[in-house]
């Protein structure tokens, strides 16, 4: 059984000037971003063995929030193919992910997490929102063989 946590980066400032993956969290990004990986850790039964993010300054930040909340996390992977905005972009690495790991948590950017939720979950979302987190459950043994999954859990932190 593999579980795919997808925690979507907080929402970000848009300073004039600055580079897209320099864009760093609003405070209210900040503040949802506790919100969110404060739930997931209250509600998640299994440990998380891997964190990986794409290399934006606001993915790395939420990753950063998001490991105040868990004991011991692993160490932060910066994965330059996770700065994608397309499903397929992400489906390839998640598919390549090592099948010792069973639990593993991505940082990253939509349309690509609201595409992968809907197309490998099931359960459809219209959006998820910044700072929010989709987990899925795939019945398999080996990235490479991930179908359909079971949506386990969504949150949306404007709703806690």
């Amino acid at each position: 059984m593999k579980h795919l946590v997808l925690f979507r980066h907080a929402k970000s400032r848009w300073d004039m000037g600055v580079n897209d993956r320099e864009r760093d969290l609003e405070k209210i990004g900040i503040e949802r971003a506790h919100k969110s990986a404060k739930y997931l850790r209250e509600n998640l039964n299994f440990k998380l063995e891997a964190w990986q993010s794409s290399p934006a300054k606001r993915a790395q930040n939420t990753a950063q929030i998001a490991a105040e909340y868990f004991e011991n996390p692993p160490e932060l992977i910066l994965n330059e193919n996770l700065y994608t905005f397309a499903f397929f972009d992400l489906l390839k690495e998640v598919k390549k992910l090592d099948n010792s790991l069973q639990n593993v948590i991505l940082f990253g950017h939509n349309e690509a997490f609201t595409e992968f939720v809907n197309r490998m979950g099931n359960h459809y979302i219209e959006n998820l929102p910044t700072a929010g987190v989709a987990v899925i459950e795939f019945p398999v043994d080996d990235w490479k063989n991930i179908e359909k999954g079971t949506t386990q859990l969504i949150i949306k932190p404007k709703l806690l």
